[in-house]
Formats: C-alpha cells, sequence, structure tokens
C-alpha cells in the first residue's frame, strides 16, 4: 500500500491545516506553554490538539492568529464601510477622503479643524441641523472612545443654542423710542410768525380800548 504523504494525511481540520502551512509558529505557540515541539507535523498536530483540550479558548484565538489564510478571510469578511451621511441621509459618504459626494459634508478632523468644520452649516436650516446632531449623538454613543467624535457633538450642539438665542433675542420686543418734544425748523418758523401776528392783534386792541372813552 502506498504511504500517503503528509499533505494528504493532514488538512482534515483546521488544526491539521494550520500545522501543516504554518509548522514553524505553531512550534513556537507549543514551546511557550513549555511543551516540547515534534517535528512530525503529525504529531505536532496531535500535540497542538491536546494543548487546545487542556487550555481552551486562549489556545484557540492564538492558533487562529496563525492560519496561513488569515488576511484573506478577514478581508471576505469585513463589513462593508458605513457611507452613511448624517447630514444629507445618503449613502454617498467616503470615510477615506471624510467628504460626502452628496452634499459635501466632512466631518470633525481634530484641533485646527472648528472653522472648517463649523462654516459647513451656514446654509443649514435650524431643523436640519437639529437632526444632524440627533445623529451624531447616537454616533458618539456607540463610539464612546472617539474623542473627535464627542468634540462634534459639542460644537455642533453650541451652533443650536447660538442660533436658538439669537431667535430668542430677536423675538423681544423693543423699546419704545421716547417720546422727547421736539420741533423742526419749519414748525419754528410757524411759531414765529403766529406769535408776531397775536402780538400784533393784542397791541391793537389795547390801542383800541384806550381810545374809548
Amino acid at each position: 500500500m502506498k504511504k500517503q504523504s503528509h499533505s494528504n494525511t493532514l488538512g482534515q481540520n483546521r488544526i491539521d491545516y494550520i500545522v501543516y502551512h504554518n509548522a514553524d509558529d505553531v512550534s513556537q505557540l507549543l514551546e511557550q506553554y513549555g511543551f516540547e515541539a515534534p517535528d512530525n507535523p503529525t504529531h505536532l498536530a496531535e500535540a497542538i490538539k491536546e494543548l487546545t483540550r487542556k487550555k481552551g479558548r486562549k489556545v484557540i484565538k492564538e492558533l487562529l492568529q496563525l492560519h496561513p489564510d488569515k488576511d484573506v478571510i478577514l478581508k471576505l469578511n469585513k463589513p462593508k464601510e458605513d457611507g452613511f451621511c448624517g447630514a444629507c441621509s445618503n449613502d454617498s459618504y467616503n470615510t477615506e477622503s471624510n467628504y460626502c459626494a452628496s452634499c459635501g459634508h466632512s466631518n470633525y478632523a481634530g484641533s485646527g479643524n472648528e472653522n472648517s468644520f463649523l462654516s459647513q452649516f451656514e446654509n443649514y436650516k435650524d431643523k436640519e441641523l437639529e437632526r444632524y446632531y440627533q445623529t451624531i449623538v447616537k454616533k458618539s454613543n456607540t463610539n464612546p472612545q472617539d474623542k473627535n467624535l464627542a468634540q462634534e457633538v459639542q460644537m455642533v450642539w453650541n451652533e443650536i443654542r447660538t442660533r436658538k438665542l439669537a431667535l430668542k433675542k430677536e423675538d423681544e420686543p423693543k423699546p419704545e423710542a421716547s417720546k422727547s418734544f421736539s420741533i423742526t425748523k419749519d414748525e419754528m418758523i410757524l411759531f414765529g410768525v403766529v406769535f408776531i401776528a397775536g402780538a400784533l392783534v393784542g397791541h391793537g386792541l389795547k390801542f383800541n380800548f384806550s381810545n374809548v372813552k
């Protein structure tokens, strides 16, 4: 009977596959736990299986990191990057360029970006800005370690508060203008004419009465 090669006998399960394609790293892992690694791949596979039975999940996780196809598997299973834009609600946001192709919105990128970040909200209506605020609050709650996102939440809230204060100030009744007495130049001339005319009339009446016997 023809002797089977290691490539045929191994690879029957995940551990065998890892051992056959990455024997050196598997041997180092076994030695880290204080065991001598056998040179024979079959014996090495049996030894690492025994180690996983004794140490459990920890060894399995470390062993999976030695999988020869790890990068390809992770790439295939990697979820699609979320392109949702909180500003315009379209799936056109590119995280790499920090830019939304639909509305031009860009997220806060850290210190020094405050002015350019806030300037993009100049044309936003109040309801649009509040809707965006609610979106990033939820995102920040999901990623509490993201300091830039937390600061973005604070800056947008400050912008909303500033707008509300400005609107409240516009709605406040304006003080009435003081009702001080003032006359125009024409009114002064008219008063002067009336005064002179009155003086003349009074003088005339006095003269007439003085002549009456």
